[in-house]
This record gives C-alpha cells, structure tokens and sequence, in this order.
C-alpha cells in the first residue's frame, strides 16, 4: 500500500495545486518539473517487479505488465507537461476564455486523469479496472473541452456518448465472467490471478460471452474500426499535451485491459477464441485506417488515424499472444505519436491553423521543427532504423509464423498504404511554399521535448537485443503463465 501512495502522490499533489487560480504564473512549470521527478520515482518502485516478476494477490498491485506501462504512461505524461509549459501559457492570450481558474482547473484534472490510468494499470481486479477506466473517461472529457470551442463541445460529447455505452458494455461482460463461475463452489471472484486458476472451470459459454461483451467495452475506449468514431474528433480538437496523453497512454490502458482479458481465456483453454476475435480485428483495423489516412485534411486529425492503425498492431500482437512485442510496439509508438502530437501544437501555434491545406513551408519557417516532423513521420510510419519498425517487423513475422497468413497480408497493405499516405501529406507540409508571415516566431526550446523523444525511439530500435526481449517476456508473465 505504501508503494501505490507512493506512486499518486505527485499526480495527486498536482492536482491539488490546481485548486489555486493565484498558481497560474508557477503551476506549469512546477508541475512539469514534479513529473520528471515522478519518472525516476515510478523506475525505482518497478524496479523490483522488473527483476523478480511475481503473481499479485492482492486486488491492487504492480505485476511485470502494469510495471511496464506505468513507465510507459509517466514518461509519456511527463513529456506532455513539458511542453505543456511552454505551449500553454504562450497560447492564453489568444483564448480569453482560460480564466486563471479554468487554467488552474486544468492541472487539477490532468493530476487526477494520470492517478486513474495508474489505477487501471494497479488493478488486479476486473471490477477496480472497470471503476478506474470510467474514471479516465469522465476526467479526461473535460480535458477535451478545454479550448471551450463550438467543435470541442462536439467531441467531449460524442467521446463521453460512445465511451459511455462502451463501457457499458464492458460492465456487462464482467457481470457475465462473475456468472460463469456459478459452476464452481462459493462466490465468484474478479481477482485476475485467482480467476485464471478457476478459469477452466468455469462455464465456457458465459466466460466467451463475457469475454466478447469485454472486447466490445473496452474496445471503444482503445479505438477498434469501426467503435473508433470518438477518437479523432476528440485527439483534434484537445490540447496537443492531452491528445499527446490520450494516444500515448489511455489506449494503451485500454489495450491491457484486453489483454488481461485474453489471459484470463488463455488459462481457460480459450486460446483460439482469443485469435479468432483479435487478429482479424486487428489487420481491419490497420487497413481500415491506412485508407482514412489517405484523405486527411487536418494534421491532428491525422496522427489521431494513425493512432487507430497502431491500434490494430497491438490488437494482433495480443491476438498472437506475443506480449513482449505489445510492450515494446506500445512504448515504440507512444514515444513517436508524442512527439508527433507535440510538433503539431507548435506547428498550430505558429501557423494558426491546423488545415493540411495551408500549412506549407515549416522546413523554411522553422528548419529544427520541419526536420524533426519529417523524422518523427517516417518513424511513425514505421521506418528503420527507429524503434516502430523492429516492433512491427517482429509482430509480422510472428504472426507469419502462427498461420495467419491473410492477416498478416491485409496489415502489409495497410502499412505500405500509411507510409505513402503520411509521406505525401507531410512532404506538403514541409517542403511547401512559406507563407509570408506567420502568427508567432518559431521557439526553439519547443522542439526539446519532440527530440528527446525521437532519440528514445532510435535507441528502442537499436537496443532490441535477446536481453531485452527475456525482459519483456518475463514482465508478460502474468500469474506464472507465459504467452
């Protein structure tokens, strides 16, 4: 229990902090700099998890998977409020709007947003993970709605519309795996490590049922074609630092969900339902995505597609059962999709616009920014040598290996049609012809933050080696099985 307050006491105390509007002028950078201190902070609870990864019996704790991705989550957190301190402030003046206290707000929910996904992360419990995934949904809606625009209203309520019915769902499907277990003596469990040694038990028929109603649930929440409808509008129209959290951290909450979830059907022998459901999910969602990607007019807009393509990569590793390569594709694409989100704040800073149409010349404009976009956009497309390649070489070819032939065609296609669609739309952006003038003056300490990033997925890249790899496998181990 100490640990776990250990773990929200920076978020927490953020979040307090923002119920002062007078801490407007310091709270950006304060609250910046507590969560690069969360980062060694969240390393140093983990570290033991990393080294001697053991079941959790309790309802809520740190297994090897959660151990990766609350690292994966603070830094990317950590990231977004960085920049955060720089964008925002330097954006108010525009938007009278963001009173001190609205502002102040701000850091308050985003203090409380990052302490949910952590409790989704902790939660051993599909009912506690359930409970800390609405959390996320309700918190994060008002994030969405902080430009207070006529299209931001839209998103937050089509996002909290569909999430809501979504997680509907997934309450359901838990309901459903409790009554599975009626074949069993006693109450039912949702603890996730006792639930998978009682899973073969269990009522098959109810448990898939379950299971499927689950997929549905937080499926929405992750972005799956076609209950992905939310996910663009609200990664557009929030804040570059909260689109950036959104991408790079809530989906990824989502998608362990699901993942716990195919383990609890793992150990109930329900190993082929899991293939049979994720891995043809997964390639449409890539296809479904690259083609979308084609005729984008809006630069967030199409990170946010691209963010639904990586989705369904990580939905097929999941369905081959390769959970190293889920970890290691999940941090690869956060530390890019951040960086990318990040660009394209300043870029909407300096030009005013986020139309694809308009926005020409940066590499003249801003020569550090364009260069960094042009990097960050082969990365995400999954150029070597960065680290999105090697995560999507190794889930093709494990993929291949398992007989899933057709599947592993569609996410070819669907890749090749995103590189060339990304390529062309950022080529436009970077190469065009200058405007005359632009709003703002490009700041060069804005492309700190995107570059750090960017060198973080080089050294993904390159340090894949069989270490690593024993690594991830052993922080995929969940409950002593090994997938």
């Amino acid at each position: 229990m100490n640990t776990i307050l250990l773990l929200v006491a920076i978020p927490l105390l953020i979040a307090v902090f923002g119920l002062f509007p007078r801490a407007a002028r310091w709270l950006p950078r304060v609250a910046a700099a507590l969560l690069l201190l969360q980062l060694p902070v969240v390393i140093w609870l983990v570290f033991p998890v990393l080294l001697h990864n053991e079941s959790v019996a309790t309802n809520i704790g740190i297994d090897g998977m959660g151990a990766a991705f609350l690292i994966i989550t603070t830094l990317v957190a950590a990231a977004a409020m960085c920049q955060a301190a720089w964008l925002l402030p330097a954006e108010r003046p525009a938007e009278p709007l963001i009173t001190d206290k609205r502002f102040c707000i701000f850091y308050t929910l985003v203090g409380l947003f990052i302490a949910a996904m952590y409790g989704v992360l902790l939660s051993q419990n599909l009912g506690y993970m359930w409970i800390a995934m609405e959390a996320t949904t309700l918190i994060s809606a008002t994030l969405i709605h902080y430009h207070r625009s006529r299209k931001s209203l839209e998103a937050t309520w089509k996002y909290l519309l569909l999430c809501s019915v979504g997680i509907a769902f997934a309450l359901l499907g838990t309901i459903m795996i409790v009554a599975a277990q009626h074949t069993l003596p006693g109450e039912g469990t949702l603890h996730i490590g006792t639930l998978m040694q009682r899973a073969a038990q269990c009522d098959p028929r109810l448990l898939r049922f379950g299971f499927i109603l689950c997929l549905l649930g937080y499926g929405t929440k992750a972005g799956i074609f076609p209950l992905h409808n939310w996910l663009p509008d609200a990664h557009s129209e929030a804040p570059s630092p909260v689109s950036a959290m959104l991408s790079g951290a809530l989906l990824n909450c989502a998608l362990v969900a699901i993942w716990r979830l195919s383990q609890v059907m793992h150990a109930a022998g329900q190993e082929q339902l899991v293939s049979q459901l994720l891995v043809p999910a997964g390639a449409i969602t890539v296809l479904a995505a690259a083609l979308m990607l084609v005729r984008q007019h809006d630069l967030k807009r199409m990170w946010a597609y691209s963010s639904v393509e990586h989705v369904g990569i990580l939905l097929l590793a999941i369905g081959i059962g390769a959970g190293p390569l889920f970890i290691l594709h999940a941090l690869n694409h956060s530390l890019v999709k951040v960086a990318l989100f990040l660009l394209a704040g300043g870029i909407l800073h300096l030009y005013g616009t986020k139309s694809l149409r308009k926005l020409k010349g940066l590499i003249v404009v801003a020569p550090v920014w364009g260069g960094l976009l042009l990097a960050a956009s082969f990365a995400i497309a999954g150029s070597p040598p960065f680290g999105t390649f090697i995560s999507e070489w190794l889930i093709l070819r494990d993929t291949i290996a398992g007989g899933e032939y057709i599947a592993a065609g569609v996410v070819v296609v669907g890749l090749a049609i995103t590189c060339i669609a990304v390529i062309n739309h950022i080529a436009r952006v970077v190469f065009g012809r200058a405007p005359s003038r632009v709003i703002a003056p490009p700041r060069p300490a804005w492309a700190v933050v995107p570059a750090v990033l960017l060198l973080l997925s080089l050294v993904a890249g390159l340090a894949v080696a069989p270490p690593v790899i024993a690594l991830l496998t052993r922080l995929a181990q969940v409950g002593g099985i090994t997938q």
